[in-house]
């Protein structure tokens, strides 16, 4: 009699011997259709199988919960598309989506959800600034989690970021390209991680391009906007001193804003002092936000791929689930250049 082997079943479905490996091991990132055909091939070609098998229904409540701090549904254009991806890789692992908003100003007791606490969930998704005693709470009651876009840096939690820092790199090595010698990062780089991330991007385009170059770039920061775990935030300092860069007889012909929203509102006061953009200033953005399609000009961003983030970190917490104990990862999406209208040379 024939041995049946792994190779001999994935011959029989016409899928990898990888793939058969992975379903009779009961990996999550397999399809639950695809696990269930292999196991059944398996069983009637005789295949000896030592585990007992065990479907992860058997044991899960079916429910993820995805955390996040309220003021962000004041931004839901991207989060929204976030968990556009978030649903979407759900449903191929045959679970539902809990969206729990957290008011960051209570304590983690009373802030997180009962579904948490009362185990109606199997792990969860933590999107942006929660304060880290909300981390801290998960941690202590081993509940499985993953971060996203979140502003904690700790090597053994699992984290999925867009790749703030090459995407800002772009962002500011295009405004060179352009002919800018005189630009601006426009955002608080201490308002978040990713604000941070963008800002260090800024600043090593800037010493490379120095070192490579004859010429030297002037830049400068603007500061009094950005976002919190409570939103958007603008100073009263940031209209005054973004007037003062865009008039001065040294004025700033390029603005790298810290993303889309900052943009939109440094579009809006530029529009109020009659300096018009691209023709005196050119602004880039990032996020990609649909929004950049209706602004006047249309803004020139950097896309982070908002619905591959969020099926990316569900695949991350699956595997949390089922290995508990392996290795943490912390992965960066790489984001890209979309080319609109808001940039052009500047004046001569």
């Amino acid at each position: 009699m024939k041995k049946i082997t792994l190779q001999v079943i994935a011959d029989e479905l016409k899928v990898s011997k990888a793939l058969v490996s992975k379903a009779l091991s009961n990996d999550p990132a397999v399809n639950e259709g695809t696990r269930e055909k292999i196991w059944q091939t398996a069983e009637e070609m005789g295949y000896r199988i030592k585990p007992v098998r065990k479907k992860a229904s058997d044991t899960q409540t079916g429910n993820i919960v995805v955390l996040m701090p309220r003021a962000y549904l004041d931004d839901i254009e991207y989060w929204g598309k976030v968990m556009q991806g978030v649903e979407a890789e759900l449903t191929n692992h045959q679970f539902s989506m809990i969206l729990s908003t957290i008011d960051i100003s209570l304590f983690p007791k009373e802030g997180l959800p009962s579904s948490i606490y009362d185990r109606k969930a199997d792990g969860a998704i933590v999107m942006g600034h929660l304060p880290d005693n909300y981390i801290e709470m998960l941690r202590s009651i081993d509940f499985p989690f993953v971060m996203l876009d979140a502003n904690l840096l700790d090597p053994s939690i699992d984290h999925i970021l867009a790749n703030n820092f090459l995407g800002a790199y772009q962002a500011t090595n295009y405004l060179f390209a352009q002919g800018h010698r005189k630009i601006g990062f426009v955002g608080d780089p201490d308002a978040s991680w990713s604000f941070r991330e963008r800002s260090r991007g800024f600043r090593e385009a800037i010493r490379d391009f120095n070192e490579k170059n004859d010429e030297e770039i002037q830049a400068t920061f603007i500061a009094g906007i950005g976002v919190s775990g409570t939103g958007m935030y603008i100073t009263g300092e940031f209209a005054d001193t973004l007037k003062t860069q865009t008039t001065s007889e040294q004025a700033l012909t390029g603005l790298f804003c810290g993303n889309d929203v900052v943009a939109l509102e440094t579009l809006s006061l530029l529009s109020k002092w009659d300096i018009h953009c691209p023709q005196d200033v050119s602004i880039i953005g990032f996020d990609d936000l649909t929004l950049t399609e209706l602004m006047n000009p249309k803004l020139t961003t950097i896309r982070v791929p908002k619905n591959d983030i969020g099926m990316r970190a569900v695949q991350m917490l699956m595997r949390r689930i089922e290995h508990p104990e392996v290795t943490p990862e912390h992965i960066l999406m790489s984001t890209q250049l979309i080319e609109r209208a808001s940039i052009t040379a500047p004046k001569q």
